[in-house]
């Protein structure tokens, strides 16, 4: 499904409610997809929400979870994998806001 995404956390500190505006915050567009995938570091199923755009990279959200649902939004929330100066993953607790993109 085609939507729009932001997201809540920036380095796993929670942005304020006002920012998360389309005028104020990144917005991501793309497709919206959430699958069981093998996790490959730990060995284990894992559910994962990815949005594939016209960006470098597809948004990743690990062990997703729906929080909420109303309308033509959710909000989803998980583990968002992030790479640190010296290149190893850092994991933080991520939300997004997803809006249907309806244009």
């Amino acid at each position: 499904m085609r939507v729009r995404m932001v997201k809540m956390f920036q380095s796993g500190v929670e942005l304020e409610k006002r920012k998360l505006h389309d005028r104020y915050a990144r917005v991501y567009r793309g497709r919206l997809t959430i699958a069981d995938v093998t996790h490959q570091g730990r060995h284990r199923p894992s559910k994962v929400a990815r949005i594939v755009g016209d960006y470098d990279s597809a948004c990743e959200l690990y062990d997703v979870t729906l929080l909420w649902l109303n309308d033509n939004r959710l909000t989803l929330t998980g583990d968002e994998r992030i790479a640190n100066d010296q290149g190893k993953l850092v994991y933080y607790r991520q939300s997004w806001l997803v809006m249907l993109d309806t244009e």
